[in-house]
């Protein structure tokens, strides 16, 4: 039961997948962070599905690459998304740290944060177009972000006390997010060898490279992670990801 309550806590709060009403524990919202990687999993299988009922259809590959893009939206309701664009916006600035943290935390987006946001749905798209690998990889790859993104937000300081990152953070929880956060990595990094073999080792590889990317930013123009920064760390990790599974494509 408590299990069920960390699962449904987690798809209410980085989805928009419906849940029960009794997910709504201080166990499942104190333990939500756990459970993160399963959202990625869902996401996974359903861009997965599509891919299937697309390729048996012959719907043409921008097509099939748009509702690729799309789906993740759909799931996520772009709170990763709002995440790149807020954070896009603040290190546009170039302002101080406590400024970044108020750009961030204003609600309107700024020119760069939708600049930020074109881009990378143009790149997402145009990778989508030329996948030709397994799925079963990508699929993973979305479960190891997230662990990653979780383990961050766990075990890095948080910027701001009373934001998201802090919040989702206690740390008394902290084995009981951390073990199953490392297990999920671990799996994920594995499938993705699995699946696309030395192709899914570079994937694991430029995740991790993103990862250190995210903890220089995050620790030296920020001073610890917010609920931004996880978004915006996400997505460059799922699109480095999928960079390194599209050259796989390309070359094997």
């Amino acid at each position: 039961m408590k299990i069920a309550e960390a699962i449904g806590a987690a798809f209410g709060t980085f989805s928009r997948i419906p849940v029960p009403k009794s997910a709504w524990t201080d166990f499942g919202s104190t333990h939500a962070l756990a459970a993160f990687p399963l959202v990625g999993l869902a996401e996974g299988f359903l861009m997965t599905a599509w891919g299937h009922v697309a390729n048996l259809l012959g719907v043409p590959a921008t097509i099939v690459a748009a509702v690729l893009v799309a789906l993740p939206v759909a799931v996520t309701g772009g709170i990763h998304l709002d995440g790149l664009c807020d954070t896009s916006d603040a290190l546009a600035s170039w302002a101080p740290r406590e400024r970044k943290l108020e750009i961030m935390h204003d609600p309107r987006a700024g020119a760069f944060g939708v600049i930020g946001v074109v881009v990378y749905l143009i790149l997402q798209f145009s990778l989508f177009t030329a996948l030709s690998l397994t799925a079963g990889a990508l699929l993973c790859s979305l479960v190891f972000s997230r662990s990653l993104s979780g383990l961050a937000v766990e075990c890095w300081p948080a910027a701001r006390a009373d934001g998201m990152a802090a919040g989702l953070s206690p740390a008394k929880k902290r084995a009981a997010i951390v073990v199953p956060l490392c297990a999920f990595a671990a799996a994920s990094a594995a499938g993705m060898v699995a699946c696309a073999q030395a192709v899914g080792a570079l994937m694991a590889v430029a995740g991790l490279l993103v990862l250190a990317w995210y903890r220089h930013v995050a620790l030296s123009r920020f001073g610890g992670v917010t609920g931004d920064l996880a978004g915006w760390f996400l997505q460059w990790a799922e699109l480095a990801m999928l960079a390194m599974l599209v050259a796989g494509g390309m070359l094997l």
